[in-house]
């Protein structure tokens, strides 16, 4: 049985009208989904230039599809699922990686030592993260960074939830024992 979206879905009524043609329903998807999106190339792209370029090819491939889309996900899930394939053709075209940690953290108000011992862990789980295999780094992403649940997840990768549960499981049982083996070393 294919799952249907809540009918709580705010933004279905805005892919149907702007199946319809409706100029004023895309802004508002925009204005709700826009900033997201394109914190979602960014973090694959590593660009904000180009990560904004593929954000209007992405809205441009909803203006085209909206009419077809059958409601099988939520809205977001259908987004982001069509802005991580206009990133797989981007880094197709240009031959770039596509995923890498990005371990940029905001400054904020707490002390200097406090920020670098931030920025050392940052680093550290930088690191580590980078040795994932890409499969457990992307659900990682999705789940944590972007805060889809692991059925959205599993729908935007193309696998079952399970795989989805199995690559966290497997993703945090070697992040932590990559720490623990870090920790023994400088200890």
């Amino acid at each position: 049985m294919i799952p249907r979206p809540s009918p709580e879905d705010p933004d279905l009524p805005l892919i149907r009208a702007i199946g319809t043609g409706d100029t004023h329903a895309l802004r508002e998807l925009y204005d709700r989904h826009g900033a997201g999106l394109l914190s979602f190339l960014i973090d694959r792209l590593h660009d904000r230039q180009w990560a904004e370029e593929v954000l209007q090819d992405v809205m441009l491939a909803v203006w085209k599809a909206a009419a077809a889309f059958r409601g099988e996900c939520k809205v977001r899930t259908w987004l982001l699922a069509i802005a991580r394939r206009h990133v797989i053709d981007a880094c197709y075209r240009h031959q770039l990686p596509c995923v890498a940690f990005d371990d940029g953290a905001a400054a904020d108000t707490i002390s200097v030592p406090a920020m670098v011992e931030r920025h050392l862990l940052y680093e550290k789980l930088g690191e580590v993260f980078s040795q994932l295999p890409a499969d457990q780094r992307e659900v990682v992403k999705l789940v944590f960074y972007h805060g889809l649940t692991c059925a959205e997840a599993a729908g935007l990768v193309g696998v079952p939830v399970g795989t989805v549960k199995s690559r966290l499981y497997h993703a945090r049982q070697t992040m932590r024992r990559l720490l623990q083996i870090e920790d023994i070393h400088h200890a």
